[in-house]
């Protein structure tokens, strides 16, 4: 069952940090496979915990193109908001970048929210 949308930056950051435990319950899998899931690469799921939270597909022609838009707007902003030294942060980003690819938040909406996470989320 879907989640419900939320509506403002808070419950944007609640859900935020529900997908980001969510993303950190995989980290036995990883192990498992050989690919360790640390934060540092926990961006990789952000996408893939959207469409989940939003009860879409995660194969498929949609959820390739919500992948790798989350995935493009990581690297198109990595250097200009340091990224690499801000896993949170990368999260946020891929996770916003799903919902603009799957025409849930503006691109407006999702600065709001972003601007939002920065200032809130503390990077551990």
């Amino acid at each position: 069952m879907p989640r419900r949308l939320p509506q403002n930056p808070v419950e944007w950051i609640e859900e935020i940090r529900d997908a980001m435990l969510d993303a950190c319950d995989t980290e036995p899998f990883g192990i498992l496979t050989g690919h360790p899931i640390t934060e540092a690469n926990l961006f990789h799921l952000a996408p893939l915990i959207c469409l989940k939270f939003r009860g879409r597909k995660t194969k498929g022609a949609e959820a390739k193109r919500v992948i790798e838009t989350a995935l493009a707007n990581y690297v198109a902003n990595s250097d200009q908001h340091g990224l690499e030294s801000r896993p949170m942060l990368a999260f946020v980003l891929c996770y916003l970048g799903a919902h603009l690819a799957l025409d849930l938040l503006n691109e407006q909406e999702a600065e709001v929210i972003l601007n939002y996470c920065e200032e809130h989320l503390d990077e551990e």
